[in-house]
């Protein structure tokens, strides 16, 4: 129907403009008002074809945002999942979790390379890099494994489209405060805990970067836990 609106429009614009072939007269009232002369009928034409660009606007306006309705989910909280089917959640959920066990894997050999001493490498491209990718990776994965869990950083503490954060919300029941929920807790604590083992990396610092290496690996346990994934590195799902 947008379509059929779009091309249907251009054609009757065209119509009521060409004074030529056609002419648009005044009703009753604009006679009693206005004497029927060539300048009024242009008047009479030019407020038509106002009137109309200003409907035609509103029409494609509101068509294009009720035709195409987003499937984005920003983390916002539960609300997001308003309307959508118990399998469809679900399957939003598994999608999360095989991005994160990818996450996790990428971490813990990111730590192998710090206990060799290693402060930059493949190992440190892999995880910290922030160029988006040519083509998702084998589980869709847009970005290296930093950005894929917690997304870009927006603000010194706060990010946004992360796999980690998706799936904190997910745990959030309808009408309460996604804040409140323990899984959200723990990632926020999470987040930016990174930060000081890129840091340290930067700094060619091998212990400092495996101090804060561990540090954040009992944080990232934590978070497991509470969004129900296996809560353990040593688990064989995240080597």
């Amino acid at each position: 129907m947008l379509s059929q609106l779009r091309f249907g429009i251009p054609l009757f614009l065209l119509l009521v403009c060409d004074g030529e072939a056609y002419s648009v007269t005044p009703n009753k009232h604009q006679q009693k008002m206005l004497p029927p002369t060539q300048g009024n009928l242009n008047q009479n034409r030019r407020h038509l074809l106002t009137n109309l660009v200003g409907m035609t606007s509103s029409i494609l306006i509101a068509s294009s945002s009720s035709s195409s309705p987003s499937f984005a989910f920003d983390g916002s909280g539960s609300s997001a999942y308003a309307g959508r089917s118990p399998a469809t959640k679900a399957e939003l959920k598994r999608q999360y979790k095989e991005r994160i066990v990818a996450d996790v894997r990428d971490f813990n050999t990111l730590g192998k390379a710090i206990n060799k001493g290693e402060t930059e490498g493949s190992a440190w491209v892999n995880f910290f890099i922030q160029f988006q990718r040519r083509e998702p990776d084998a589980v869709g994965r847009t970005y290296g494994a930093l950005v894929d869990l917690r997304g870009i950083r927006i603000k010194k503490e706060e990010f946004e489209g992360g796999d980690g954060m998706l799936l904190a919300n997910t745990f959030t029941k309808a009408g309460k405060p996604p804040d409140n929920t323990p899984a959200v807790k723990s990632f926020k604590k999470l987040s930016t805990s990174f930060d000081a083992i890129e840091e340290a990396g930067k700094q060619g610092d091998a212990k400092k970067a495996a101090a804060a290496w561990s540090k954040t690996k009992s944080l990232l346990e934590a978070f497991l836990a509470d969004v129900e994934m296996p809560s353990s590195l040593a688990d064989p799902i995240y080597n």
